[in-house]
């Protein structure tokens, strides 16, 4: 699953951007902008008479042409902090040889999460701070599963660098938001940890990456009752895993149809959930859905360095996939995929001055937009694991 030693121009390369990057969100402020923007702007408006189903309208027809966008129209809103980017770029300082930086941005990335969480939640639960999803879907705020996992990821990294029994304790809070608020499915094939409060979907990706977050809060928390439920929401994964070796964004539960999308990011985040709750029980079952679910994504969801959106295309190749392909070939062992998928990053997306482009194109083209939460965070946390895990007494 190794591969040759790593470039060293592509190292020195990544080095610097990581530099830059981190340099550029501790300017920013930790703020900035956002794709689903957009949908906020059409939400705000959506119970207006006539304005509102014209800009309903306007969603469902640019929602496929985002990246067609100009950077100019996305950037008109105005910047703000994001609690997903801001576990991300905790996770980056994380990973980084302790320094007086790394303390100090730590620092001020856990205020900022303390003081972003969802107004919605009892628990210590995060959201996105606009509308998203469609008119009226998801209000401002509104506490995900997905995003209060990537925020405590991100506080676990960075244990070492804060109070410990300060980032507990909210970890301990974020376990309760998801189990309490948001509700967990007991199946007979696993659990699921719900999407969000009365989001009753089998999303199967986040109930995952929740499970593979409370596994390590096991540990630090000392509670088995949270390894026992990261362990069944793999079993519920290994039961849904489709013959082929993919996995369904959502299987059909109660009065929820089949949600068929299957994409790279998405499968990704299955498997490097997956690989971590495996790494310590060893179960065979899960072993063997990790292989097929690898296999499969590298047959139909990698075309040569690039991750593909889907199994049926390719282009435009976006920023935010890219940064999940690397983190998880490295977490698989395919430093090799790892190596390519990085050096794609920074000859299409890398701009100079730690900004990372939105999307590529086949023709050479790109979108230039830049994204706190899209493309900044996440190939931040994504350069710095790779380096980490470059380094000559990596395991």
């Amino acid at each position: 699953m190794g591969g040759p030693a790593p470039d060293a121009e592509l190292l020195k390369r990544v080095g610097e951007a990581v530099v830059c990057l981190g340099n550029w969100l501790e300017r920013q402020g930790y703020a900035g902008n956002d794709p689903y923007q957009l949908d906020h702007l059409i939400s705000r408006v959506g119970d207006r008479p006539l304005i509102g189903p014209l800009m309903g309208f306007a969603r469902r027809v640019l929602k496929p042409y985002h990246a067609l966008i100009p950077k100019r129209l996305f950037q008109a809103a105005p910047a703000t902090v994001i609690p997903q980017a801001l576990g991300d770029a905790l996770s980056g300082e994380g990973l980084l040889p302790v320094s007086e930086q790394t303390r100090r941005r730590a620092e001020r990335l856990f205020g900022l999460i303390r003081q972003s969480r969802s107004p919605l939640a009892q628990n210590a639960g995060w959201g996105l701070p606009f509308y998203w999803g469609g008119t009226a879907k998801h209000p401002p705020h509104w506490p995900a599963t997905i995003t209060t996992t990537i925020v405590l990821q991100g506080l676990l990294d960075a244990l070492h660098l804060l109070d410990r029994d300060e980032v507990l304790a909210l970890v301990e809070s974020g376990v309760r938001f998801m189990v309490d608020e948001c509700g967990v499915a007991e199946l007979p094939e696993g659990d699921c940890i719900f999407y969000g409060p009365k989001d009753t979907r089998l999303i199967l990706n986040a109930s995952i990456a929740a499970g593979a977050m409370m596994a390590r809060a096991a540990v630090e928390l000392q509670r088995d009752d949270l390894a026992a439920l990261a362990a069944r929401t793999a079993q519920l994964l290994v039961h849904h895993q489709n013959p082929d070796g993919s996995w369904y964004y959502s299987p059909a539960y109660r009065e929820h149809a089949v949600d068929t999308i299957i994409d790279g990011r998405h499968t990704g985040y299955i498997l490097e959930a997956l690989i971590a709750i495996n790494a310590e029980r060893q179960d065979a079952g899960v072993a063997e859905a990790i292989e097929r679910g690898w296999a499969y994504s590298k047959e139909h969801l990698i075309d040569g360095e690039k991750p593909r959106w889907s199994p049926d295309q390719t282009w435009p190749v976006d920023a935010h996939d890219v940064a999940q392909a690397i983190m998880t070939a490295l977490v698989y062992g395919d430093h090799d995929l790892a190596q390519r998928h990085m050096a794609f990053a920074m000859d299409r997306f890398y701009a100079g001055d730690g900004k990372f482009r939105y999307k590529a194109f086949e023709n050479g083209d790109s979108n230039n937009a830049v994204f706190i939460r899209w493309t900044q965070a996440p190939m931040y946390k994504a350069m710095v694991r790779y380096l980490a895990m470059s380094a000559p007494d990596a395991a």
